[in-house]
């Protein structure tokens, strides 16, 4: 297993709570906070430092396809999930957020 670290962030309340409820809504559980940001640095990264040469292009490809992996991990967790369910978690997490400001 890879060894991890901790870091000390802050963001804003805004930020927080978007991303919560965003995790709410797609089923997240333990861990899945610092997975997501672990991914974004990573994608950000990917996107930022490209590598110089001619297999710039395969940087991004790469990079795309991890994007679309988590994509279908996503749609994968969340196949189960009735339009009508989905919109009754939006709409509460909706409501937490702006009872939050």
């Amino acid at each position: 297993m890879e060894e991890s670290v901790r870091w000390s962030l802050k963001v804003s309340r805004e930020t927080d709570e978007a991303l919560r409820a965003y995790l709410g809504q797609v089923g997240g559980r333990k861990g899945d906070l610092s997975r997501f940001i672990e991914e974004a640095v990573q994608a950000k990264l990917s996107a930022t430092v490209r590598p110089r040469g001619r297999n710039s292009n395969a940087s991004r490809s790469s990079s795309r396809q991890s994007f679309a992996d988590t994509l279908n991990a996503i749609r994968a967790r969340t196949r189960t999930v009735t339009r009508a369910r989905f919109e009754k978690l939006a709409a509460q997490a909706l409501a937490h957020a702006r009872k939050r400001r």
